[in-house]
């Protein structure tokens, strides 16, 4: 059972899904694809009590904005891109209740290029070859193998069925 949890307001720079990877592929000329800092991806789902490889938000620089469509816990992870819920700067690397009708944005970068958002109950996107990563270049995984865009839904999966 999937939640639709927030919509996407502005995509950010480089705003994808990402998890582990797939392995196995290569072979087959399918890179591992997952997120570039799998400790940050990693810790961020620890936080919210999902498994290490539920499938998060991976940004890069520019943060997305966010509308969160019913309440979640959130947490953010590696790189510092100053993020806000309603106007209020929030932490990093900790969990945080977000309620409905709240818009998480992002401002500059203070450090690092990569940022990790996870959600309580992981992302929902179907996996394609033991992932839900984005794979660009392939144009699979994620939602429709491309970065997300203004007017995405993102759906959340019930805490039994977050990974793969």
């Amino acid at each position: 059972m999937n939640i639709p949890t927030f919509k996407i307001l502005e995509p950010g720079l480089l705003t994808t899904i990402q998890d582990k990877g797939r392995y196995g592929y290569q072979k087959y000329g399918v890179p591992v694809s997952g997120a570039m800092d799998q400790f940050a991806m990693r810790a961020s789902n620890i936080l919210v009590g999902n498994t290490q490889d539920a499938a998060c938000i991976e940004m890069v620089i520019i943060g997305p904005r966010l509308k969160f469509l019913d309440k979640a816990t959130v947490s953010l992870t590696g790189a510092n891109l100053t993020p806000k819920i309603n106007g209020s700067s929030i932490p990093l690397w900790e969990s945080i209740d977000v309620l409905s009708d709240s818009i998480l944005e992002f401002g500059t970068a203070t450090n690092g290029a990569r940022s990790y958002l996870a959600v309580k109950g992981g992302i929902d996107v179907p996996v394609v070859l033991g992932s839900r990563s984005t794979y660009l270049r392939g144009g699979f995984g994620g939602i429709a193998g491309r970065a997300l865009q203004t007017g995405d839904n993102i759906n959340i999966l019930s805490d039994d069925t977050q990974s793969v």
